[in-house]
């Protein structure tokens, strides 16, 4: 049993091959890759049975099914699923696969399903993007008309009870009347949550031809706009006759309850659909300058508010609102800022001992899976729900890092990073080859990784401010 356990492990970690002589940095990584692993909870039986939410006894027909349970999938698109759509894609399919069966079982797709019961401990229903992030990442062993009839549902559906718990969202009717949640009527955020997943359901629709769900949920992925106080440039509450929260103040007005586990200056940046989108209607000085003051005010504090109060302060690595905040500067045309502060949060708030490890909540990998993206250099703004997604580039902390594709899902075998000269001092990307060709753009489709390849990265300790701006990101429609 020993045995078995040591070769199941060393099998999934060995999947990322990272070099360096610091063993410091290779406890750090490999740590943060376990809590990534170990981040679920198996709820069938070894003969394939299991306890719906409705306690009758399920039986899986597929031998590699299993019944999986979790607290919530909130955010897990800025971490959890980036990390297993790369590296464990058969334990995505598996997620996907089990969310399937509690749709059949029961009727409804789980934001929350420990236990397998319908748990609303967290808002808006993200196992939504978990589903369409695989799919579009090539992960596609399960029933894909049958994983959309279930998104549109959860999207189209008032939320009701379900053997004793929740699902759906529960602010879903007022959000379709008004085309956002009024303060007056909801928890306000869910305005931004919902519009992503919506966006996201577009993205599944266009890949599977359906053209007027596309249509459809693609207008009802702009509705973040409604959000979005033009006069302020924050996600400002607004009533259901229209009108704007008076005396607003964007780290006070509804945090941590009209806007979920934050406030108005955090939420407002969650529009991962559209950030250029939110940039032109913000101001993009006012959108750039405004994330600069927050990352050095918070930089003081670790990136993690005394006592974890994460709606007191602008950026908090030790919660979930804030985990994409790095990598916002790539999309408006600074990629250097992302990778100088994504390096900070990796040296300041991620430690290498017991004493200093990292502070605020864990949540069942999400903290240690963007501490692993980030190491490796990779991060996706918008969870690869995209018809064709794409990577950005951060500031790998590796000088060569080898990534197992193992020929899974129709991949590639290998996929290597080389950082040439990478160290806590040169965290600045200076030049970049993708696959042997010179790489401007501080993006490539993740398409060329799955396929293996090189990307090939030289660094340097000052920024290279005329690298990776030729094209930005681009927004999918």
């Amino acid at each position: 049993m020993r045995k078995h356990q040591r070769d199941v492990w060393n099998d999934l970690l060995a999947r990322v091959k990272v070099t360096s002589n610091d063993r410091r940095e290779k406890v750090r990584f490999y740590t943060n890759m376990y809590r990534s692993l170990a981040s679920r909870n198996i709820f069938s039986d070894v003969d394939g049975k299991w306890r719906d939410a409705d306690e009758r006894i399920q039986q899986f027909g597929n031998a590699d099914d299993v019944a999986l349970g979790c607290d919530a999938f909130w955010n897990t698109f800025w971490n959890l699923n980036q990390f297993w759509n790369l590296v464990t894609p058969e334990w995505s399919n598996r997620w996907v696969r089990s969310q399937l069966a509690m749709y059949d079982a029961n009727g409804w797709l789980a934001k929350g399903p420990a236990g397998m019961e319908y748990i609303p401990v967290m808002v808006a229903e993200h196992e939504i993007p978990l589903i369409i992030g695989a799919y579009q990442m090539g992960i596609r062993d399960f029933d894909a008309q049958k994983a959309f009839e279930a998104v549109y549902k959860m999207q189209t559906t008032p939320a009701e009870r379900v053997a004793g718990g929740l699902a759906g969202n529960r602010d879903l009717v007022t959000y379709l009347k008004h085309q956002y949640v009024p303060y007056d009527k909801g928890r306000f955020s869910n305005s931004l949550e919902y519009s992503y997943d919506d966006w996201t359901v577009s993205q599944f629709a266009k890949s599977l031809g359906k053209q007027a769900e596309y249509r459809q949920f693609k207008e009802r992925g702009q509705w973040w706009r409604n959000a979005i106080d033009p006069a302020t440039g924050y996600a400002r509450m607004k009533d259901a006759a229209g009108n704007w929260f008076p005396d607003f103040d964007p780290f006070k007005s509804g945090a941590n309850e009209h806007y979920v586990e934050g406030n108005a200056w955090q939420l407002t940046y969650f529009v991962p659909q559209d950030i250029p989108g939110l940039a032109r209607l913000i101001g993009r000085d006012t959108f750039v300058n405004r994330l600069q003051w927050g990352f050095e005010e918070s930089y003081k504090w670790r990136f993690n508010g005394p006592n974890d109060q994460y709606w007191d302060y602008p950026v908090v690595q030790g919660n979930q609102q804030s985990m994409h905040f790095a990598y916002l500067f790539n999309w408006v045309g600074k990629p250097w800022l992302t990778q100088h502060w994504s390096r900070a949060i990796m040296d300041r708030y991620y430690g290498y001992g017991v004493s200093n490890a990292y502070l605020g909540d864990e949540d069942q990998g999400q903290m240690s899976a963007w501490f692993v993206m980030s190491a490796l250099g990779l991060f996706q703004v918008d969870g690869g729900a995209r018809e064709n997604p794409i990577y950005e580039i951060g500031s790998p902390i590796f000088e060569r890092v080898d990534i197992d594709l193992g020929n899974r899902f129709g991949r590639g075998k290998t996929f290597t990073i080389t950082a040439t000269n990478a160290s806590r001092e040169n965290r600045y990307v200076q030049q970049a080859r993708l696959n042997g060709k010179p790489l401007e753009n501080c993006w490539f489709p993740a398409s060329e990784l799955l396929k293996g390849g090189k990307l090939e990265l030289v660094m340097g300790p000052e920024p290279k401010t005329d690298w990776g701006t030729a094209v930005l990101p681009p927004v999918s429609d």
